[in-house]
C-alpha cells in the first residue's frame, strides 16, 4: 500500500505579549479546517502551531509585571493551549521558542548561515552598526512606509517608534533581491492572495537593506555563540526575535535533532502552507526564504496572508 502524501501546514507562532484574542483564533481555526479537509482527501496532514516567546517586548512586559520572563511565557502559553482545547483545535505539534529543541534548531540554522556565501560572493553574515526607528512591539526597524509622521508612529501598533543605535550582526539580505524576484516570478503561487504578492514584489523591487539579526540591548533571547567570522566575537548578542521565531517551523518537526525527529523533518519539510496575518507577510515572504536559501534548505511551497477582523474600524 502506497504511503499517504504529506501536507505540512503551520499557523504563525503567536507572540505571548498578551492573552490570545479573536485574530489568533481566526488563523488557527482556518488551519484546523484545512488539516481536517486534507485528511478527508487522504493526505497525511500535519499542523504545527506554537508560541514566539523571546524579545524586547516580553522582557519589558515581564519587568512591568515584576516576574521572570519565563514565568510570563509559561502563563501565556498555557492560555493559548487552553483556548485551542476549548475550540476543539486538532494540532500535531506545539513548539515554544523557549524549548530546548528549538534552541538546537536555531543554532543549526545559524551554523549554516555563518558558512554561507551570498549571491554577490560575500559572506552572508557580517558585523556592523545600525541606527534607525525601531518599533519594540513589531520588533522591527521601520522605514518611512512603516511610520506616520510627525511622531514616527508605527502604522501597525499606533505607538511611537524609538530611535535606536546598535552594533549587531547582519544578514546580507540586499544580495538576495534579484534571487527573490526571480523566484516570485517563477512561482506565482508562492504568495497568496495576489494583492499580498503584489505588495511583497513592490517592496523587494524598491530595494532591500541588509537585516540586523542580533540584539545587544536585551538579554531575553537565545545567545549567539562566540563567532570568529568577519568582525570577531558576538558572545554578548542574542538572536533577533524574527530569526528565532521563524525557525520554529523547522524546530517543531525535528530540525537540528537526531533519530526519529530528524526522520520526521526529512518527511515533512518543506512546509506546504504557512498561514499568516497580512501584517507579518514581509517576514515570511522576504526574510524567511532568504534565510532558507542561504542555509541551502528547500523553500515552503506557499504562504497565505489573510486580512484582519475589524471592530469599529479598529
Amino acid at each position: 500500500m502506497a504511503a499517504k502524501q504529506k501536507f505540512y501546514l503551520t499557523t504563525p507562532l503567536y507572540y505571548v505579549n498578551a492573552a490570545p484574542h479573536l485574530g489568533h483564533a481566526y488563523s488557527t481555526i482556518v488551519a484546523d479546517v484545512l488539516r481536517r479537509f486534507k485528511r478527508m482527501q487522504g493526505f497525511d496532514a500535519f499542523l504545527l502551531t506554537g508560541n514566539d516567546e523571546h524579545g524586547q517586548n516580553i522582557e519589558r512586559i515581564a519587568r512591568e509585571r515584576g516576574i521572570a520572563p519565563k514565568q510570563h511565557c509559561d502563563e501565556l502559553s498555557a492560555q493559548f493551549r487552553s483556548l485551542w482545547q476549548r475550540l476543539g483545535i486538532q494540532y500535531d505539534a506545539f513548539i515554544r521558542t523557549t524549548d530546548d529543541v528549538h534552541k538546537l534548531a536555531v543554532l543549526e540554522l545559524w551554523s549554516r548561515l555563518t558558512k554561507a556565501t551570498a549571491p554577490n560572493g560575500e559572506p552572508a553574515i557580517y558585523r556592523g552598526k545600525y541606527s534607525g526607528w525601531y518599533c519594540p512591539r513589531c520588533e522591527e526597524f521601520k522605514d518611512e512606509a512603516g511610520m506616520r509622521e510627525p511622531d514616527h508612529q508605527c502604522i501597525v501598533h499606533e505607538q511611537p517608534c524609538q530611535w535606536t543605535e546598535e552594533e549587531n550582526l547582519f544578514f546580507r539580505l540586499s544580495a538576495y533581491q534579484q534571487t527573490l524576484l526571480d523566484y516570485y516570478e517563477q512561482h506565482p503561487e508562492f504568495i497568496r492572495p495576489e494583492s499580498r504578492r503584489n505588495e511583497v514584489v513592490s517592496f523587494v523591487r524598491g530595494g532591500l537593506r541588509d537585516l540586523s539579526i542580533s540584539r545587544t540591548t536585551i538579554q531575553w533571547g537565545i545567545p549567539v555563540p562566540k563567532w570568529t567570522g568577519e568582525g570577531g566575537s558576538a558572545a554578548e548578542h542574542v538572536f533577533y526575535v524574527w530569526l528565532d521565531a521563524l525557525t520554529g517551523y523547522l524546530s517543531g518537526i525535528g530540525f537540528g535533532q537526531e533519530g526519529a525527529a530528524a526522520e520526521q523533518f526529512q518527511k515533512l519539510w518543506p512546509a506546504d502552507l504557512h498561514i499568516v496575518g497580512k501584517e507579518i507577510v514581509r517576514f515570511h515572504a522576504v526574510y524567511w526564504p532568504a534565510f532558507l536559501l542561504a542555509a541551502e534548505l528547500p523553500l515552503p511551497r506557499g504562504i497565505y496572508a489573510h486580512g484582519w477582523l475589524l471592530f469599529e474600524e479598529g
